[in-house]
């Protein structure tokens, strides 16, 4: 329905939202200061997707050789059953790759590597999401799971990320956010699992999301 992609040394990325209608629009695109944007209309939803890179060096100094991430907002709009779903993933890699979990505080994510590249690709883990929830930060108030403290919208897998987007209520947002980074080896430096741990807000500050 709506893809993005990124070539890496490792493979291409790939982001993409799939819904079970086909109808799509473009309604307006434009630039925030480090980052872009695109605005979607489908049959019950409005779509923002932002596009940007992250802060290079970042807060510990350290660099990555390249990064590409995507934050999905959207909103209910009419009283129409469309399920979305959000899927992050790579292809295409060399195959002397190796694929682990690399989740951690507040991320879930997965690293490829090989002797000469390593790459990660995160989002926010259900804790994190469902604090969101708790501060109707962009994600449901009245979805916040009491029992468990823990979203389960996110299914994490080797080398993919899948979130099902929850049943929305008219007027309803929800922010989710896929960063990726790499650079070249080195097992001295976790510079791209720190590149892709970045909480909401401090990526709408660096982007100038008011």
């Amino acid at each position: 329905m709506i893809e993005r992609t990124f070539n890496t040394p490792l493979g291409t990325v790939y982001c993409k939202l799939n819904s079970n209608f086909t109808f799509v629009e473009l309604m307006n695109s434009g630039n925030y200061k480090n980052g872009i944007y695109e605005r979607f209309k489908t049959l019950a939803h409005d779509i923002e997707l932002i596009e940007f890179k992250v802060k290079n060096p970042f807060y510990n100094g350290e660099t990555i050789t390249d990064s590409k991430c995507w934050i999905w907002r959207i909103e209910k709009v009419k009283e129409i059953s469309e399920n979305l779903e959000i899927k992050a993933s790579i292809s295409d890699f060399p195959q002397n790759c190796e694929f682990d979990f690399a989740s951690g505080e507040n991320l879930d994510a997965f690293e490829i590597t090989n002797d000469e590249w390593k790459l990660h690709i995160g989002t926010e883990d259900g804790f994190a999401l469902n604090h969101r929830a708790e501060n109707n930060d962009w994600f449901p108030k009245r979805l916040t799971n009491k029992k468990n403290g823990w979203q389960e919208i996110t299914e994490l897998n080797e080398s993919s990320i899948r979130t099902k987007i929850p049943e929305l209520k008219i007027g309803e947002k929800i922010h989710l956010q896929y960063l990726t980074a790499f650079d070249k080896q080195n097992v001295e430096t976790i510079n791209t699992w720190v590149a892709v741990d970045e909480h909401k807000s401090e990526l709408e500050k660096w982007i100038g999301i008011k």
